[in-house]
């Protein structure tokens, strides 16, 4: 699936990128459909920025302003993100309740900046105003009178003034004259429309994993197996919790280990996210289902075998070993950007390793190349019926994998 996100860089008086506003788009045209609600697209634009595209790579590690709707405030969206990258642009739409407030005071005091984005002035907005960093205002939609009252109840604050519509050069002279030290608009550059793949969860699976995160004690074994059944999910944890949001210092190999370092509150969060951004899909991907084939063949291989204590890593590298055409990416970055362990990196970029003979076994057996299957079953230790049986085991595993994805046949009944 194709992903898309605008931005539209954000300057400083002299004229030097600050960051970047990131912007939904549903296609290559540089315009907003406005087909979805404020909290879709809004949640579309944040996991696809921290989860797809990676958000070092949109804004070289400048901040990132991104657009939160009520909803997104209320749930504390924001928290999953490092507040180092993420300004929380809080929508003109959202009504500054004691509810709301108190959220926002909140992200405030964890060191997040806070943007007013289309700003207009009103009593009701002080509460808000006094815990901005930033305020917008729509340089060319409010007359003088206005832009110098917001400059006026702005000045005793904390925060300070960007220009937004800037589309001349006189426009930002006249900005500067105003106070205004940031600049956002079309004198500087129009948004610049990026594109990359997108994997999606499998909709049974998402529904199952929503009724296990809201259980009251959540159980992270379940999770994790739930997780762990859908190549999608898997990737977007892995590397969310091996980014900088969650400050580790070792990599995370085990997705239970991964949960237990979210925790509770984060893995709700997290899982709303997706919720909201609609992830769901009514059929199966071949490479989703070849992923999964081959991780549980791997899995099964490794039980009957010396590796029976790396079963979950070779698991791990089974679902992994089709990112490359998933997201059409190189397979290197995409492992090192998930900390993948460094046996499965061995394993599916050398072809070395202690799992080498495993992936060997599942890839001959795929192209139906018995006489390979058969060298690799004596490395193993291991009958050839042991491999078909499970490879067949495999098949079975997934409730969405209604037939195989690979067209091979039995060894057993392979013409001589």
């Amino acid at each position: 699936m194709n992903v898309f996100l605008a931005r539209q860089p954000v300057f400083n008086k002299n004229e030097e990128i600050v960051g970047y506003e990131l912007l939904y788009r549903s296609n290559e045209e540089n315009v907003f459909k406005g087909a979805l609600d404020g909290d879709e697209a809004s949640s579309k634009v944040i996991f696809a920025a921290f989860q797809d595209f990676g958000l070092h790579n949109i804004t070289s590690g400048l901040p990132a302003f991104i657009n939160f709707p009520a909803k997104l405030i209320e749930e504390e969206v924001a928290t999953l993100f490092s507040k180092d990258y993420l300004v929380v642009e809080i929508l003109e739409t959202v009504a500054p309740t004691p509810f709301i407030v108190e959220k926002c005071r909140a992200l405030r005091e964890a060191g997040y900046h806070l943007a007013l984005d289309d700003f207009v002035y009103s009593r009701r907005m002080e509460p808000l105003l006094d815990l901005a960093s930033i305020v917008k205002v729509d340089f060319r939609a409010n007359t003088l009178f206005d832009i110098k009252k917001i400059r006026a109840r702005t000045l005793l604050k904390d925060c300070v003034l960007l220009a937004e519509k800037i589309e001349t050069w006189e426009d930002f002279r006249r900005a500067k004259a105003h106070g205004f030290t940031l600049f956002q608009g079309y004198f500087f550059e129009k948004p610049e429309v990026l594109t990359t793949k997108s994997l999606t969860p499998l909709e049974l699976n998402y529904f199952q994993l929503v009724a296990a995160i809201n259980e009251d004690e959540v159980d992270f074994g379940e999770v994790a197996r739930l997780i762990s059944m859908d190549v999608a999910l898997t990737y977007n944890l892995l590397k969310l919790v091996n980014s900088a949001a969650f400050g580790q210092r070792h990599r995370l190999s085990s997705l239970k280990q991964a949960l237990v370092v979210m925790g509770q509150h984060e893995i709700k969060k997290w899982v709303t996210l997706i919720a909201l951004q609609g992830l769901s899909s009514r059929k199966m991907d071949g490479a989703v289902g070849l992923s999964l084939v081959r991780a549980r063949f791997a899995q099964l291989l490794a039980q009957k075998t010396a590796l029976k204590s790396e079963e979950n890593s070779l698991y791990l590298t089974g679902l992994f070993s089709m990112l490359d055409v998933l997201l059409q990416r190189p397979l290197d970055l995409i492992l090192e950007e998930i900390h993948a362990p460094e046996e499965t990196k061995e394993c599916l970029l050398h072809g070395t390793g202690p799992y080498v003979e495993a992936c060997n076994a599942i890839m001959a057996y795929e192209k139906g190349e018995w006489d390979k299957v058969e060298q690799s079953a004596r490395r193993l230790n291991l009958d050839s019926s042991a491999i078909s049986e499970s490879y067949l085991q495999a098949l079975e595993w997934h409730p969405l994998i209604v037939q195989s994805p690979l067209q091979i046949r039995n060894p057993d009944h392979a013409e001589s």
